[in-house]
């Protein structure tokens, strides 16, 4: 059940769904990943659960969405500085078993986001 992207919604909605049932929001961002799920919030946005559409396995992944909660001019494009060097520096890392691959980085009405790879920790030889 693909989750609305818009902060002040953040609405769950029906598998068969285009558009956010709320508010109109279109559900699949850049026409590739659906949003599942928030796994979590800080201080720069809201980190989300995902699926990729693009890739025949429609794997998960985690979609960054950029949400400053600083205010003033200053402290918001620094944050996006701060947010765009994040995404130049794991395009710079590469590959690496627990640093998480970025698979995209783009902005879409106005907000930042960042694609990355999904990691899964194993605790003590569990699967997860």
């Amino acid at each position: 059940m693909p989750q609305c992207l818009n902060p002040e919604c953040l609405t769950i909605n029906p598998d068969n769904f285009q558009f956010c049932q709320k508010c109109g929001n279109k559900l699949l961002l850049v026409e590739r990943y659906w949003a599942k799920s928030i796994l979590g919030l800080g201080g720069f946005g809201r980190t989300f659960l995902a699926v990729d559409e693009f890739k025949p396995s429609q794997p998960f992944c985690v979609i960054k969405q950029f949400l400053p909660q600083a205010q003033g001019t200053a402290t918001v494009a620094k944050t996006a500085e701060l947010f765009a060097q994040e995404a130049e520096r794991l395009e710079l890392l590469g590959k690496h078993s627990q640093i998480p691959e970025l698979f995209a980085y783009f902005s879409v009405d106005s907000r930042q986001y960042l694609v990355q790879e999904l990691v899964v920790l194993l605790r003590n030889g569990e699967d997860t």
